[in-house]
Protein backbone atom coordinates (compact mmCIF):
# COMPACT_ATOMS: atom_id res chain seq x y z
CA UNK A 1 0.00 0.00 0.00
CA UNK A 2 1.36 3.43 -0.92
CA UNK A 3 2.19 6.00 1.71
CA UNK A 4 -0.58 8.23 0.37
CA UNK A 5 -3.26 5.57 0.68
CA UNK A 6 -2.03 4.60 4.14
CA UNK A 7 -2.24 8.22 5.23
CA UNK A 8 -5.81 8.54 3.90
CA UNK A 9 -6.86 5.32 5.67
CA UNK A 10 -5.39 6.48 8.95
CA UNK A 11 -7.09 9.84 8.54
CA UNK A 12 -10.45 8.14 7.95
CA UNK A 13 -10.02 5.98 11.06
CA UNK A 14 -9.08 9.07 13.07
CA UNK A 15 -12.16 10.97 11.83
CA UNK A 16 -14.46 8.05 12.59
CA UNK A 17 -13.09 7.92 16.10
CA UNK A 18 -14.06 11.57 16.56
CA UNK A 19 -17.69 10.93 15.58
CA UNK A 20 -20.20 10.72 18.47
CA UNK A 21 -20.58 7.12 19.55
CA UNK A 22 -24.00 5.66 20.33
CA UNK A 23 -24.61 5.65 24.08
CA UNK A 24 -24.67 2.29 25.79
CA UNK A 25 -28.16 1.25 26.79
CA UNK A 26 -28.84 2.22 30.39
CA UNK A 27 -29.18 -0.67 32.80
CA UNK A 28 -32.71 -1.02 34.16
CA UNK A 29 -32.53 -0.90 37.97
CA UNK A 30 -35.43 -2.08 40.11
CA UNK A 31 -35.75 -1.84 43.88
CA UNK A 32 -37.47 -4.24 46.27
CA UNK A 33 -38.47 -2.92 49.69
CA UNK A 34 -38.64 -5.80 52.18
CA UNK A 35 -39.75 -5.91 55.80
CA UNK A 36 -38.02 -9.27 56.30
CA UNK A 37 -34.63 -10.13 57.74
CA UNK A 38 -31.67 -11.82 56.03
CA UNK A 39 -32.37 -15.29 57.47
CA UNK A 40 -35.99 -15.63 56.33
CA UNK A 41 -36.99 -17.90 53.42
CA UNK A 42 -38.84 -14.88 52.03
CA UNK A 43 -35.50 -13.11 51.77
CA UNK A 44 -33.83 -16.12 50.16
CA UNK A 45 -36.58 -15.90 47.55
CA UNK A 46 -35.64 -12.25 46.96
CA UNK A 47 -32.03 -13.24 46.43
CA UNK A 48 -33.14 -15.92 43.96
CA UNK A 49 -35.26 -13.35 42.11
CA UNK A 50 -32.26 -11.02 41.85
CA UNK A 51 -30.07 -13.84 40.58
CA UNK A 52 -32.61 -14.94 37.95
CA UNK A 53 -33.39 -11.44 36.66
CA UNK A 54 -29.75 -10.41 36.30
CA UNK A 55 -28.78 -13.73 34.76
CA UNK A 56 -31.69 -13.97 32.31
CA UNK A 57 -31.40 -10.33 31.24
CA UNK A 58 -27.68 -10.85 30.62
CA UNK A 59 -26.92 -7.96 32.94
CA UNK A 60 -29.33 -5.48 31.33
CA UNK A 61 -31.52 -5.50 34.45
CA UNK A 62 -30.37 -5.03 38.04
CA UNK A 63 -32.23 -5.75 41.29
CA UNK A 64 -31.47 -3.92 44.52
CA UNK A 65 -32.93 -5.46 47.69
CA UNK A 66 -33.52 -3.27 50.76
CA UNK A 67 -34.08 -5.58 53.73
CA UNK A 68 -35.26 -5.38 57.32
CA UNK A 69 -37.57 -2.40 56.89
CA UNK A 70 -34.84 -0.16 55.45
CA UNK A 71 -37.51 1.45 53.26
CA UNK A 72 -40.08 1.53 56.05
CA UNK A 73 -42.69 -0.83 57.43
CA UNK A 74 -45.59 -2.37 55.55
CA UNK A 75 -47.52 0.89 55.33
CA UNK A 76 -44.59 2.76 53.77
CA UNK A 77 -43.67 -0.02 51.34
CA UNK A 78 -47.27 -0.44 50.18
CA UNK A 79 -47.85 3.28 49.71
CA UNK A 80 -44.58 3.66 47.80
CA UNK A 81 -45.55 0.88 45.39
CA UNK A 82 -48.99 2.40 44.90
CA UNK A 83 -47.51 5.75 43.92
CA UNK A 84 -44.93 4.16 41.61
CA UNK A 85 -42.08 5.46 43.77
CA UNK A 86 -41.02 1.89 44.61
CA UNK A 87 -40.97 -0.81 41.99
CA UNK A 88 -41.55 -3.91 44.13
CA UNK A 89 -42.02 -5.06 47.70
CA UNK A 90 -42.00 -8.05 50.01
CA UNK A 91 -44.44 -7.70 52.87
CA UNK A 92 -47.03 -9.51 54.96
CA UNK A 93 -50.75 -8.94 55.37
CA UNK A 94 -50.48 -5.19 55.91
CA UNK A 95 -51.69 -4.51 52.38
CA UNK A 96 -55.15 -5.64 53.41
CA UNK A 97 -55.21 -5.29 57.19
CA UNK A 98 -54.02 -1.66 57.18
CA UNK A 99 -55.69 -0.36 54.02
CA UNK A 100 -58.70 -2.64 53.55
CA UNK A 101 -59.52 -4.04 57.02
CA UNK A 102 -63.00 -5.11 55.96
CA UNK A 103 -61.35 -7.74 53.73
CA UNK A 104 -59.04 -9.13 56.38
CA UNK A 105 -61.09 -12.18 57.36
CA UNK A 106 -58.40 -14.79 56.66
CA UNK A 107 -55.34 -13.64 58.60
CA UNK A 108 -57.00 -13.29 61.99
CA UNK A 109 -56.78 -15.72 64.93
CA UNK A 110 -58.02 -19.20 64.10
CA UNK A 111 -59.62 -18.27 60.77
CA UNK A 112 -57.40 -20.71 58.84
CA UNK A 113 -57.20 -24.22 60.29
CA UNK A 114 -53.82 -25.36 59.01
CA UNK A 115 -51.34 -25.18 56.10
CA UNK A 116 -53.68 -27.08 53.79
CA UNK A 117 -56.47 -24.56 54.42
CA UNK A 118 -53.94 -21.77 53.85
CA UNK A 119 -53.04 -22.99 50.36
CA UNK A 120 -56.61 -23.78 49.36
CA UNK A 121 -57.51 -20.22 50.28
CA UNK A 122 -54.67 -18.50 48.41
CA UNK A 123 -54.82 -20.77 45.36
CA UNK A 124 -58.60 -20.60 45.17
CA UNK A 125 -61.21 -18.03 44.09
CA UNK A 126 -61.44 -16.22 47.45
CA UNK A 127 -57.70 -15.51 47.63
CA UNK A 128 -57.75 -14.37 44.00
CA UNK A 129 -60.64 -12.04 44.78
CA UNK A 130 -58.61 -10.41 47.57
CA UNK A 131 -55.58 -9.87 45.33
CA UNK A 132 -57.72 -8.61 42.44
CA UNK A 133 -59.26 -6.06 44.82
CA UNK A 134 -55.79 -4.78 45.80
CA UNK A 135 -54.83 -4.37 42.14
CA UNK A 136 -58.04 -2.56 41.31
CA UNK A 137 -57.99 -0.24 44.33
CA UNK A 138 -54.28 0.53 44.65
CA UNK A 139 -52.60 -0.61 41.43
CA UNK A 140 -50.43 -3.23 43.13
CA UNK A 141 -49.96 -6.66 41.60
CA UNK A 142 -49.48 -9.68 43.85
CA UNK A 143 -47.13 -12.03 42.01
CA UNK A 144 -46.15 -14.51 44.71
CA UNK A 145 -47.44 -15.95 48.00
CA UNK A 146 -44.89 -17.42 50.41
CA UNK A 147 -45.97 -19.61 53.34
CA UNK A 148 -44.48 -18.30 56.57
CA UNK A 149 -45.91 -20.91 58.91
CA UNK A 150 -48.05 -20.48 62.01
CA UNK A 151 -47.71 -17.45 64.26
CA UNK A 152 -46.60 -18.11 67.85
CA UNK A 153 -46.60 -15.92 70.92
CA UNK A 154 -43.40 -15.09 72.78
CA UNK A 155 -43.36 -13.61 76.28
CA UNK A 156 -41.38 -13.27 79.48
CA UNK A 157 -43.93 -15.23 81.51
CA UNK A 158 -45.55 -18.58 80.71
CA UNK A 159 -48.88 -18.24 78.91
CA UNK A 160 -51.00 -21.39 78.83
CA UNK A 161 -54.55 -20.04 78.73
CA UNK A 162 -56.22 -16.77 77.68
CA UNK A 163 -56.42 -15.80 81.36
CA UNK A 164 -52.61 -15.62 81.46
CA UNK A 165 -52.74 -12.74 78.96
CA UNK A 166 -54.53 -10.42 81.35
CA UNK A 167 -52.50 -7.22 81.69
CA UNK A 168 -49.78 -8.34 79.25
CA UNK A 169 -48.58 -5.57 76.92
CA UNK A 170 -48.74 -7.40 73.60
CA UNK A 171 -47.00 -5.85 70.60
CA UNK A 172 -49.23 -5.94 67.54
CA UNK A 173 -48.96 -4.48 64.05
CA UNK A 174 -51.27 -1.74 62.85
CA UNK A 175 -54.31 -3.99 62.36
CA UNK A 176 -57.67 -3.08 63.86
CA UNK A 177 -59.04 -6.62 63.86
CA UNK A 178 -55.99 -8.02 65.68
CA UNK A 179 -56.09 -5.23 68.25
CA UNK A 180 -59.79 -5.82 68.91
CA UNK A 181 -59.43 -9.59 69.19
CA UNK A 182 -56.44 -9.65 71.54
CA UNK A 183 -57.89 -6.86 73.66
CA UNK A 184 -61.06 -8.92 74.07
CA UNK A 185 -59.10 -11.75 75.73
CA UNK A 186 -57.39 -9.49 78.25
CA UNK A 187 -54.15 -8.39 76.58
CA UNK A 188 -53.13 -4.73 76.37
CA UNK A 189 -52.33 -4.14 72.67
CA UNK A 190 -49.28 -2.00 71.90
CA UNK A 191 -49.02 -1.03 68.23
CA UNK A 192 -45.38 -0.96 67.14
CA UNK A 193 -43.93 -0.96 63.60
CA UNK A 194 -42.18 -4.25 62.84
CA UNK A 195 -38.63 -2.86 62.54
CA UNK A 196 -38.99 -1.50 66.10
CA UNK A 197 -40.27 -4.69 67.78
CA UNK A 198 -36.91 -5.87 69.14
CA UNK A 199 -36.27 -2.62 71.01
CA UNK A 200 -39.86 -2.50 72.25
CA UNK A 201 -39.31 -5.92 73.86
CA UNK A 202 -35.85 -4.99 75.10
CA UNK A 203 -36.99 -1.79 76.78
CA UNK A 204 -40.28 -3.09 78.18
CA UNK A 205 -42.54 -1.07 75.90
CA UNK A 206 -44.04 -4.51 75.16
CA UNK A 207 -44.01 -7.66 77.30
CA UNK A 208 -44.86 -10.06 74.50
CA UNK A 209 -45.26 -10.29 70.74
CA UNK A 210 -46.49 -12.75 68.11
CA UNK A 211 -44.94 -13.75 64.79
CA UNK A 212 -44.03 -16.76 62.65
CA UNK A 213 -41.03 -18.73 63.87
CA UNK A 214 -38.83 -17.42 61.06
CA UNK A 215 -39.32 -13.83 62.25
CA UNK A 216 -38.71 -14.78 65.88
CA UNK A 217 -35.46 -16.41 64.75
CA UNK A 218 -34.36 -13.90 62.14
CA UNK A 219 -34.89 -10.86 64.36
CA UNK A 220 -33.48 -12.57 67.49
CA UNK A 221 -36.59 -12.09 69.59
CA UNK A 222 -35.21 -15.00 71.65
CA UNK A 223 -32.78 -12.53 73.22
CA UNK A 224 -35.34 -10.36 75.04
CA UNK A 225 -37.99 -13.12 75.35
CA UNK A 226 -37.94 -16.32 77.42
CA UNK A 227 -41.05 -18.31 76.45
CA UNK A 228 -42.14 -19.62 73.04
CA UNK A 229 -45.86 -20.35 73.13
CA UNK A 230 -47.40 -22.54 70.42
CA UNK A 231 -50.74 -20.78 69.99
CA UNK A 232 -50.51 -21.27 66.20
CA UNK A 233 -53.28 -18.72 65.95
CA UNK A 234 -52.65 -17.54 62.39
CA UNK A 235 -51.16 -19.19 59.30
CA UNK A 236 -49.23 -16.32 57.81
CA UNK A 237 -48.44 -15.30 54.25
CA UNK A 238 -45.75 -13.10 52.77
CA UNK A 239 -46.37 -11.45 49.43
CA UNK A 240 -44.15 -10.46 46.56
CA UNK A 241 -45.77 -7.46 44.91
CA UNK A 242 -45.19 -5.11 41.97
CA UNK A 243 -46.22 -1.52 41.32
CA UNK A 244 -48.51 -1.67 38.27
CA UNK A 245 -47.61 1.93 37.44
CA UNK A 246 -43.94 0.93 37.15
CA UNK A 247 -44.65 -2.44 35.52
CA UNK A 248 -46.54 -0.75 32.68
CA UNK A 249 -43.39 1.19 31.74
CA UNK A 250 -41.56 -2.05 30.88
CA UNK A 251 -41.34 -3.61 27.44
CA UNK A 252 -43.36 -6.83 27.01
CA UNK A 253 -40.26 -9.04 27.07
CA UNK A 254 -39.07 -7.34 30.26
CA UNK A 255 -42.48 -7.83 31.87
CA UNK A 256 -42.43 -11.52 31.04
CA UNK A 257 -38.91 -11.92 32.38
CA UNK A 258 -39.87 -10.27 35.69
CA UNK A 259 -43.06 -12.32 36.10
CA UNK A 260 -41.32 -15.60 35.32
CA UNK A 261 -38.49 -14.80 37.72
CA UNK A 262 -41.01 -14.07 40.49
CA UNK A 263 -42.80 -17.35 39.83
CA UNK A 264 -39.57 -19.32 40.07
CA UNK A 265 -38.33 -17.39 43.10
CA UNK A 266 -41.65 -17.94 44.90
CA UNK A 267 -41.45 -21.70 44.37
CA UNK A 268 -37.88 -21.66 45.69
CA UNK A 269 -38.86 -19.67 48.80
CA UNK A 270 -41.79 -21.95 49.58
CA UNK A 271 -39.66 -25.08 49.39
CA UNK A 272 -37.26 -23.54 51.89
CA UNK A 273 -40.06 -22.25 54.12
CA UNK A 274 -41.55 -25.68 54.78
CA UNK A 275 -38.17 -27.19 55.65
CA UNK A 276 -37.16 -24.17 57.73
CA UNK A 277 -40.34 -24.08 59.80
CA UNK A 278 -39.83 -27.68 60.92
CA UNK A 279 -36.41 -27.06 62.44
CA UNK A 280 -36.87 -23.66 64.07
CA UNK A 281 -38.51 -24.81 67.30
CA UNK A 282 -35.37 -26.79 68.13
CA UNK A 283 -33.15 -23.91 67.09
CA UNK A 284 -35.02 -21.50 69.35
CA UNK A 285 -34.85 -23.94 72.25
CA UNK A 286 -31.10 -24.11 71.71
CA UNK A 287 -31.02 -20.33 72.12
CA UNK A 288 -32.59 -20.67 75.55
CA UNK A 289 -36.32 -20.39 74.88
CA UNK A 290 -38.75 -22.59 76.81
CA UNK A 291 -41.51 -24.06 74.65
CA UNK A 292 -45.05 -24.07 76.02
CA UNK A 293 -47.96 -25.89 74.37
CA UNK A 294 -51.01 -23.89 75.47
CA UNK A 295 -54.68 -24.83 75.57
CA UNK A 296 -55.45 -23.98 71.95
CA UNK A 297 -59.13 -24.93 72.31
CA UNK A 298 -59.44 -22.34 75.09
CA UNK A 299 -57.90 -19.65 72.87
CA UNK A 300 -60.17 -20.60 69.97
CA UNK A 301 -63.20 -20.27 72.22
CA UNK A 302 -62.02 -17.03 73.80
CA UNK A 303 -61.69 -15.14 70.50
CA UNK A 304 -65.10 -16.14 69.13
CA UNK A 305 -67.15 -13.22 70.58
CA UNK A 306 -64.73 -10.65 69.10
CA UNK A 307 -64.65 -12.51 65.77
CA UNK A 308 -68.46 -12.56 65.65
CA UNK A 309 -68.59 -8.83 66.36
CA UNK A 310 -66.06 -8.04 63.61
CA UNK A 311 -67.97 -10.24 61.20
CA UNK A 312 -71.11 -8.26 61.98
CA UNK A 313 -69.65 -4.75 61.99
CA UNK A 314 -66.43 -4.67 59.94
CA UNK A 315 -65.89 -7.45 57.43
CA UNK A 316 -67.33 -7.77 53.92
CA UNK A 317 -70.65 -9.61 54.39
CA UNK A 318 -70.35 -13.33 53.77
CA UNK A 319 -66.59 -13.30 53.19
CA UNK A 320 -65.65 -14.90 56.51
CA UNK A 321 -68.19 -17.66 55.92
CA UNK A 322 -66.71 -18.31 52.47
CA UNK A 323 -63.24 -18.69 53.99
CA UNK A 324 -64.55 -21.06 56.65
CA UNK A 325 -66.39 -23.12 54.01
CA UNK A 326 -63.16 -23.96 52.13
CA UNK A 327 -62.48 -27.68 52.53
Amino acid sequence: MSKGRSFILLLMIFCLALLPQPAAAAKLTMNVGSVYGPDAPVHFGLEKFKELVEQRSKGDMEVQIHIGGAMGGEREVFEAMGSGGLEMGAMGSGDVSIFFPKWNVYEVPYALRDADHFWKFWNGPVGKEVNDMILKERGIMTVGIVYRGARWLTANKPIKTPADLKGIKLRLPEMKSWVDIWKSVGAIPVVVSFPEVYMALKTGVADAQENPLESIWSYKFYEPQKYLIGTRHIYAAAKYQISKKWFDTLKPDQQQLVLTAWKDATAYANKLAVEYDKKLVGDLQAKGMTVIEPDIAAFQKAVQPAMAELNKTLWVPGLYERVQAIK
